[in-house]
């Protein structure tokens, strides 16, 4: 190699380290300081979501273990505001075709892979925790949104510069990231030491009060 290509070739690496190191900078910057209170926007999210109401939704879903290959099917849902009762066309979380998932319980939900708690898998759903924002919390620019520390110390909220939800970080190194949508986020990204799992929205709409959850003989 002579002289010359040597120096384009260390001139070249120079250039790439220096376009990372901008592109570095840029993602941790954010581009404007967010249009509302997050913390009063969390707050109003967290009320909507958790307020007293009942809907059912259809979800495309993929779960991908760490360990084994990965699971397609489908999730349907109904929620009462207090419990959600679930059922899959395949067993997503490796822990059966259905199950019921309580507002207050710290069992795994055997929705997603791992020990998911019911009141996380919950909030995956639901597209927010019922936890709130920390006092005087200062939310923090970070992978491209604002990272709003909860008040249980475990949990955070992300939200953008606009007050929507659009992910959670939550205990035993499990993220959930949300595309948000009308009623429930129109898709769903979880991940976690034991995998990784898609919720993609198909249909959503309200669960009147007579109407029986398919093969269950409950409303």
């Amino acid at each position: 190699m002579t002289r010359a290509v040597r120096r384009a070739a260390v001139a070249g690496k120079l250039g790439l380290l220096g376009l990372l190191v901008v592109l570095a900078g840029c993602a941790s910057v954010p581009p404007a300081p967010p249009s509302v209170d997050l913390a009063t926007a969390w707050s109003r999210a967290r009320a909507e979501a958790w307020a007293p109401r009942r809907f059912k939704a259809l979800f495309r879903g993929e779960v991908v273990p760490r360990v084994g290959v990965a699971v397609r099917g489908y999730l349907s849902v109904w929620w009462d505001g207090e419990t959600l009762v679930w059922r899959a066309s395949a067993p997503l979380g490796g822990a059966g075709k259905g199950g019921v998932l309580w507002r207050d319980a710290d069992e795994a939900s055997g929705l997603f892979p791992g020990p998911l708690s019911a009141r996380d898998a919950l909030a995956a759903i639901l597209g927010v925790a019922d936890v709130a924002a920390a006092p005087g919390a200062s939310p923090a620019w970070s992978n491209g949104a604002f990272r709003l520390p909860l008040a249980d110390g475990l949990r955070h909220g992300l939200l953008d510069g606009a007050g929507q939800v659009v992910g959670l970080d939550l205990p035993g190194g499990v993220t959930v990231r949300f595309e948000p949508g009308e009623g429930v986020p129109r898709k769903i990204t979880a991940r976690g030491p034991e995998g990784g799992a898609v919720l993609t929205l198909e249909s959503f709409g309200a669960w009147p009060a007579g109407e029986r959850i398919p093969g269950t003989g409950g409303a």
